[in-house]
């Protein structure tokens, strides 16, 4: 698995992977990063909840425009 120099040695458990986003004050996360520890790279990215329920987060990171990217939903573990 290749990673980022300054972090090769960090084990993944704990490891950062969401940093920098700032809340618009309406229901999106922008201006943030994402690294995925798989390919070692880090992109730009925003989160925001897709319904009104706030179940489901919709976390988008690209390349330059959001065009250019990869989608995840991450949904909450019920216990």
């Amino acid at each position: 698995m290749k990673r980022e120099p300054a972090e090769q040695n960090k084990p993944l458990i704990g490891l950062v992977n969401l940093k920098g986003f700032v809340f618009d004050g309406d229901d999106e996360w922008k201006d943030g990063k994402i690294y995925d520890p798989k390919n070692g790279k880090t992109y730009s990215c925003y989160m925001k909840f897709e319904d009104e329920s706030k179940k489901r987060l919709k976390i988008r990171g690209f390349v330059g425009i959001s065009l250019l990217g990869r989608t995840t939903y991450w949904t909450p573990v019920k216990d």
